[in-house]
């Protein structure tokens, strides 16, 4: 019951603002602020980390299993994201 999303893993080769990932590039947030507020917030986490910036730079060395990402919303909303090779 956790909704899915496929990036590119060319975009994490090359490496990403978490803003852009999250905002952008998957349906994660609905806009970039809306992203920007949550991480000001302390309500947005990776695989179980609080991201405590907005200019993190997310890369390969972030995938779990080499294929995903876990992004936690608050307290309840969980979203993974797939790399599409």
């Amino acid at each position: 019951g956790v909704p899915v999303d496929e990036v590119s893993r060319s975009l994490l080769e090359r490496g990403i603002g978490v803003v852009d990932l999250l905002g952008e590039q998957s349906g994660v947030f609905a806009s970039k602020g809306e992203c920007r507020r949550f991480i000001q917030g302390g309500g947005l986490s990776l695989n179980k980390e609080k991201v405590k910036e907005a200019e993190l730079v997310i890369n390969t060395g972030y995938l779990l299993n080499g294929k995903f990402l876990l992004v936690q919303k608050g307290k309840k909303n969980y979203h993974l994201l797939k790399v599409a090779d």
